[in-house]
């Protein structure tokens, strides 16, 4: 778990407390993940993808819809994150659970496709040609079967009251994502990139939007320190400024004066072919 450049344009860094952040977004999203796994159709017996799956959290919500007689697989470019998720996520939950460690854009085969349905959520904010991604998912998808696709939309975030200190932090997270390239509006672009992809348009869509008290720990300290050392080589922070600005965002959030518009995720589902 090296914290370094990452050669696939991932933005975040690798290390063991972004694998743990990984873990805490993927259960402050549990909740509207299954909701949009139940209205795309996932059921018993069904095979299942997670594209992108980082720590296998959304795995395990698939492998409660698709029972003992489906299937459902994690394919990550990172080796090491999805051997993390993979034994707890074997140790805890019963079911069929594979993990490949793959490059989905290189065309590197995925065992078991095509899947009656394939998931991704943020992944295509990371991409450089999101559009190429999506055609690739499609393809691993059946004909007749389901693509989701979820995102950020990160440009929602904002801070009450004022604060310098919290504002800073969400500078930060803004900067790094767009100074790499990334849309900062990927969730609502999720329609326009399947439709480029060839896809028709989606059969169903959902939101989520927060509105939440800070408390002592919030993700957003974590993401900053996730974001940090590719906001360093960009120049949007000083490695001082990194090491230092998560303790003091969460001393002013422990106060439980401020609250927090998060960033919307926005899911859409198409059928593919079929």
């Amino acid at each position: 778990m090296a914290d370094t450049p990452n050669a696939d344009g991932y933005v975040l860094s690798r290390t063991a407390g972004e694998y743990d952040r990984l873990v805490i977004q993927a259960r402050l999203f549990e909740s509207f993940t299954d909701r949009v796994l139940a209205a795309a159709g996932l059921g018993e017996g069904m095979s299942a993808l997670d594209a992108g799956c980082g720590p296998c959290e959304v795995m395990r919500l698939m492998g409660r819809r698709v029972g003992p007689t489906g299937s459902v697989t994690g394919v990550d470019i990172d080796p090491e994150v999805g051997a993390f998720g993979l034994a707890r996520l074997r140790a805890e939950e019963p079911g069929d659970f594979q993990f490949h460690a793959a490059n989905l854009l290189t065309g590197d085969p995925i065992p078991g496709a095509p899947f009656d349905l394939v998931f991704n959520r943020f992944l295509l904010l990371h991409m450089d040609d999101p559009v190429a991604m999506v055609r690739r998912l499609a393809a691993l998808t059946r004909p007749g079967g389901t693509l989701v696709m979820m995102d950020y939309v990160v440009n929602t975030m904002q801070i009450a009251p004022h604060h310098p200190v919290l504002e800073r932090g969400i500078e930060i997270v803004k900067g790094t994502l767009a100074g790499a390239g990334r849309p900062l509006n990927a969730g609502m672009r999720l329609i326009e990139w399947s439709r480029a992809a060839g896809l028709p348009m989606p059969h169903g869509t959902d939101i989520d939007a927060r509105l939440e008290v800070m408390g002592p720990d919030p993700m957003t300290a974590r993401a900053i320190e996730g974001f940090g050392p590719q906001a360093v080589r960009l120049g949007i922070a000083t490695a001082d400024e990194i090491a230092r600005l998560p303790d003091a965002f969460r001393a002013v959030t422990a106060k439980g004066e401020h609250v927090m518009h998060g960033a919307n995720v926005v899911a859409i589902w198409t059928r593919v072919g079929g």
